[in-house]
């Protein structure tokens, strides 16, 4: 009858012939596999760097992300990985970004989209429409916007955001305006 060798048993019989190898004899030294696991690297999650860009961004603080940019571009799958660090930064919520506004949300969608829902805290002036916001505030906003160093190397690597704006009183949520940004956009707003 022959004998199928599983991960299972060698690794049993590893253990019970590992008790005749000299460094077993002394209690206080560890195993060679013991001590190369003790100094491999730790493993960080591949989205906690990503996860503080996407902050640096949504926030205006550049983080100066190291790493992320060959991250997403040596992946297969970057909305997996762009979800996970949404998932990382709503954790974190809700954080103040000023006196004003309040980062609620990140969002991330199928295509390297990123959705930043933020709130209007102190706004109390007239509702605009959505085509008055964009066309009064989103030129200004993309430019501050796009100076970040964080949004420049997203928008490098194919990442598409908007910043989705909000109110809140006793009653409702209400949108105020989006502000787009791209690379196309931001190389147009930093002319």
């Amino acid at each position: 009858m022959r004998t199928r060798h599983t991960l299972l048993s060698a690794l049993l019989t590893l253990a019970a012939g590992a008790a005749s190898w000299p460094w077993a004899q002394c209690a206080h030294a560890a195993p060679p596999l013991a001590k190369a696991a003790a100094s491999a690297p730790v493993v960080v999650d591949e989205a906690d760097a990503l996860a503080q860009m996407l902050k640096g961004a949504a926030t205006g603080q550049n983080t100066g992300a190291a790493g992320v940019p060959e991250l997403l571009r040596n992946t297969a799958r970057p909305d997996n990985i762009l979800a996970r660090a949404c998932r990382q930064l709503n954790d974190a919520l809700p954080i103040e970004i000023d006196g004003e506004t309040r980062l609620r949300r990140c969002q991330s969608v199928p295509g390297k989209h990123i959705l930043f829902q933020l709130e209007l805290t102190k706004y109390r002036g007239p509702m605009l429409d959505l085509a008055s916001f964009e066309l009064s505030y989103a030129a200004p906003l993309q430019r501050n916007i796009c100076a970040n160093r964080d949004v420049e190397i997203l928008t490098k690597l194919g990442v598409t955001m908007m910043f989705r704006y909000m109110t809140r009183n006793d009653r409702r949520e209400r949108r105020v305006g989006d502000v787009y940004i791209n690379a196309p956009i931001c190389s147009s707003a930093l002319r």
